[in-house]
């Protein structure tokens, strides 16, 4: 698995809770997805790639399940954050990577994005 589908895992994870408190989002083929809408998933990519890395070596440390949990909870904290602060909700982020995952095309354009930012 290379690292976009990796984050685009993870893009899901950001709203595991948020999604089940709120409507279904609409299927990937129905999210149009602008050149513009590609820049800003490279750059909150990015951003949460950031994010990740500095709570890798947290999660390394922990003793317990309560500590894993807090740190797993600072993690999606800060990532909503960076979603939102893109002007996205974490459900726009999950739909745009699910219409980047389900169109190949989509896909390769958005890692050389990424890999520009990188």
């Amino acid at each position: 698995m290379d690292g976009l589908h990796i984050a685009l895992a993870a893009a899901l994870a950001l709203v595991g809770s948020a999604q089940a408190q709120t409507p279904a989002l609409p299927a990937p083929d129905a999210v149009e997805v602008s050149a513009a809408d590609l820049e800003k998933f490279a750059d909150v990519f990015v951003a949460l790639q950031q994010h990740a890395k500095r709570y890798e070596a947290d999660m390394l440390r922990v003793k317990t399940e309560d500590e894993a949990r807090d740190v797993q909870a600072r993690m999606q904290e800060q990532s909503v954050a960076a979603v939102t602060m893109h002007g996205w909700t974490p459900e726009e982020y999950v739909a745009v990577a699910q219409a980047i995952s389900a169109d190949p095309a989509l896909a390769e354009k958005t890692q050389r994005l990424i890999d520009l930012r990188q």
